[in-house]
């Protein structure tokens, strides 16, 4: 019977041990084509905005995802994930508040903002126009 319960508690340690290093999958389709979202984060359409003038290459997109993945695990999926779609990290900040990455890509910024909330965590992504000399034109804020 103690070999039995070992050997429950052995498997039961090496699942948790590979989960925490494997990285979150991303989900097919995202709302934002180039903007990787982690499968399971669902966005909260009643906080989330985007627009796109067409012919002018502009789009603005503030939106809010909300998913039970621990917060570093969420910022492990963008650092991966990110570059595959050419986007290039600039700055990352971690503090009491939650976990801030930038992100550049041609004339655009990305600043995605991962915060605990009660029983979830929250993604708030943010697409704005770069300006000229490497001043952008908003940080992520929540919708």
């Amino acid at each position: 019977m103690f070999g039995f319960v070992a050997l429950i508690l052995a498997a039961g340690l090496a699942g948790c041990s590979q989960n925490s290093e494997s990285l979150l999958a991303p989900a097919p389709n995202p709302p934002v084509a180039d903007i990787p979202i982690p499968m399971g984060m669902h966005i909260d359409l009643s906080r989330s905005q985007s627009t796109y003038a067409p012919g002018s290459n502009i789009r603005l997109v503030n939106e809010l995802y909300v998913g039970s993945d621990p917060r570093l695990s969420v910022a492990r999926f963008f650092l991966h994930n990110m570059p595959i779609y050419k986007w290039k990290m600039q700055e990352e900040r971690q503090g009491p508040g939650g976990i801030s990455l930038d992100f550049i890509k041609h004339q655009e910024e990305c600043v995605i903002t991962i915060k605990r909330g009660w029983f979830n965590t929250h993604c708030y992504i943010s697409v704005t126009p770069k300006l000229s000399h490497g001043a952008t034109t908003t940080s992520a804020t929540q919708p």
